[in-house]
């Protein structure tokens, strides 16, 4: 038999266990990121010419290009956890406001994904931008959907 005095306590714990989701999500980001930038590290002997006539372009070995992907990584997970939990929340309350966060935060989704220096790479030279950002904004960014993933668990 729970008591009032005991709703309170529940609530803490539930809300607690909630918030763990902020670093498990970082942690499957990092070890994702981890995991697809040491893939992308090629030996130096490797040719460009591949089977049929086409092209391979390799990935750079610089430490700028790993720190992108891994970071691109980490956003895009931090990204697909305010999806569902949006997600989730617009199916319960069915709020336009929801609803909308969930547009916006597919929208900056996508854009996580086309920024990855990996599909860039597989894709070949797209004249249409400046090329890769530092990781200094990546961070940055990092930091803003952490933010936000834990204020949405709130």
């Amino acid at each position: 038999m729970t008591t009032i005095t005991d709703e309170p306590t529940k609530r803490e714990g539930r809300r607690y266990l909630q918030k763990l989701w902020v670093p498990v999500v970082l942690a499957i980001g990092f070890v994702a990121g981890e995991a697809v930038s040491y893939g992308t590290e090629m030996p130096t002997s490797q040719g460009r010419g591949g089977p049929f006539g086409t092209h391979f372009y390799p990935f750079p070995s610089n430490p700028i290009f790993q720190y992108h992907v891994l970071f691109t990584t980490i956003e895009v997970a931090l990204l697909v956890a305010l999806v569902v939990i949006y997600g989730r929340m617009y199916v319960e309350t069915n709020a336009n406001f929801a609803l909308g966060l969930v547009f916006v935060l597919v929208a900056l989704l996508v854009q996580a994904l086309l920024s990855n220096p990996i599909l860039e790479d597989l894709v070949g030279d797209v004249p249409m931008g400046p090329g890769y950002s530092t990781p200094a904004a990546d961070i940055f960014t990092i930091c803003a959907y952490t933010v936000f993933l834990y204020l949405s668990l709130d």
